[in-house]
């Protein structure tokens, strides 16, 4: 019995080591397949994304898969980098006729639709990928780049050199179309926005031809920088010649000296300080342009218009409220709405806060469908600001307001100053309106910004 029964485990245990090895095997002869495709076949893979009439579905099939073959083959990647570039290549010289058209006749660029613009955007979107998933590889396995790596990445710098002309013939273009916008206000689209606003002027009818051109653009700037690992190319000289001829050399400098170290390409601050009009009118017509190609305008706020951060400020609080969070309910008194709000909100969670705020005032008959919340938060913020709070005092034209020196002499001063940032913050999240202003120096205090003594020139008492 023993010993069938040590047969018997010692079978189980030998089938059971056996099925890992068959799977190791299978995956290694998929590994072997994928490695011996035909190179004919991986070049025809990458034209399909220059060629015109597939589906936006079969390009993004098209470029997954050639992410995942590198994944699997990364040798394969240096074959479809330089089947990109040269693609790239082709595209660039049609692509410039294209744009001298639109430029040059005002029909053109209301007769036809681009098609190269489109091809660029997604060759370079597929390229910007393989090279981010290459770099990526080599920075988590701490292992120096191999030589096809290093080759395939010094593609790119030559890509960026090639480009340069075409972003310069972009700018020109650009130009010409708002130059038909200043001159012939008939071509303007119409805008639900009365032109009198002052915030939203019209985008020029056919300029969404010359979208995939920005896109592609602001790729290259984010994600195809020289910058990359394994090249010692300065990016910062690219499409030297797309400045803005009031823009000073000085100027520049000092401009671009203070970005942050993501923000230090030239090519790019040039580009959205020359058409910062034009970039702002296509984020107000399609906000998500913000979120997804043109994110990188967030890292440089201020090329973005404040309606346009306030819309993008405003899709992200949505996003929030998306969720489902349980009800805040609050009962104060009129006469004690400032100790009542702060004893039930002080300790509330930073989830507890994001629910829906429903307001009671006691003694008093109603439900609250959002009018009571209106009243609690402008009633609030008069008690919060008001000079026997000791909390706030007003400086310069009594208009604005900044902590108030002497609010040491409030018992737990420093707990209620919390507790008027949560408030200031659910008012934020709800888009409830407080009309108070805060002094810059305070304003920058609260965003962690270093504060400057002409900041403090507006803080004198008066």
């Amino acid at each position: 019995m023993n010993t069938e029964a040590g047969t018997t485990t010692s079978g189980v245990a030998g089938s059971s080591s056996a099925k890992p090895a068959s799977g190791a095997n299978s995956e290694s002869d998929a590994q072997i397949v994928l490695l011996n495709l035909p190179q004919a076949e991986l070049r025809l893979l990458c034209s399909l994304l220059a060629r015109e009439g597939l589906s936006d579905n079969a390009y993004t099939l098209v470029a997954e898969v050639m992410k995942k073959l590198v994944a699997i083959v990364p040798t394969h990647c240096h074959l479809f980098i330089t089947e990109l570039a040269d693609a790239v290549q082709t595209l660039t010289k049609s692509a410039m006729v294209e744009l001298r058209v639109f430029s040059e006749a005002v029909k053109a660029l209301l007769s036809t639709t681009s098609s190269d613009g489109a091809a660029i955007l997604r060759v370079l979107q597929a390229l910007s990928s393989l090279v981010t998933s290459l770099v990526e590889k080599e920075k988590d396995q701490h292992l120096p780049p191999e030589k096809k790596h290093t080759a395939a990445l010094s593609l790119v710098c030559d890509i960026n050199a090639a480009l340069e002309p075409l972003w310069l013939e972009l700018s020109t273009c650009i130009s010409k179309i708002e130059s038909y916008s200043d001159s012939a206000p008939d071509l303007l689209l119409k805008t639900s926005t009365s032109k009198t606003s002052g915030v939203m002027p019209p985008l020029p009818a056919g300029s969404q031809n010359i979208l995939p051109y920005i896109e592609s653009f602001f790729v290259m700037c984010e994600k195809l920088h020289p910058a990359q690992p394994g090249s010692s190319h300065d990016y910062s000289i690219t499409v030297s010649e797309v400045e803005d001829a009031s823009l000073s050399t000085a100027q520049l400098k000092t401009s671009v000296s203070g970005l942050k170290v993501d923000e230090k390409h030239a090519a790019f601050v040039k580009f959205s300080e020359k058409h910062r009009k034009l970039l702002n009118a296509f984020i107000r017509q399609n906000p998500g342009l913000l979120e997804k190609s043109l994110s990188l305008m967030l890292r440089v706020p201020r090329f973005v218009d404040f309606d346009n951060k306030r819309a993008h400020f405003r899709s992200k609080i949505k996003h929030q409220h998306d969720h489902q969070h349980s009800p805040l309910r609050i009962s104060v008194r009129r006469a004690y709405i400032l100790e009542d709000s702060y004893n039930q909100l002080r300790m509330r969670s930073t989830l507890d806060l994001k629910g829906r705020l429903t307001v009671h005032f006691q003694g008093e008959e109603g439900i609250d469908a959002g009018g009571l919340t209106r009243e609690w938060y402008q009633l609030l913020s008069r008690v919060i600001f008001d000079k026997g709070a000791l909390l706030f005092t007003t400086v310069g034209n009594e208009s604005t307001f900044q902590p108030n020196p002497n609010s040491v002499y409030q018992t737990e001063h420093l707990s209620y100053f919390k507790f008027v940032g949560r408030v200031v913050g659910k008012a934020l999240f709800d888009g409830q309106l407080l009309d108070v202003h805060f002094t810059r120096s305070f304003y920058k205090h609260i965003l962690g910004v270093k504060v400057t003594y002409h900041d403090i020139e507006a803080c004198r008492m008066i």
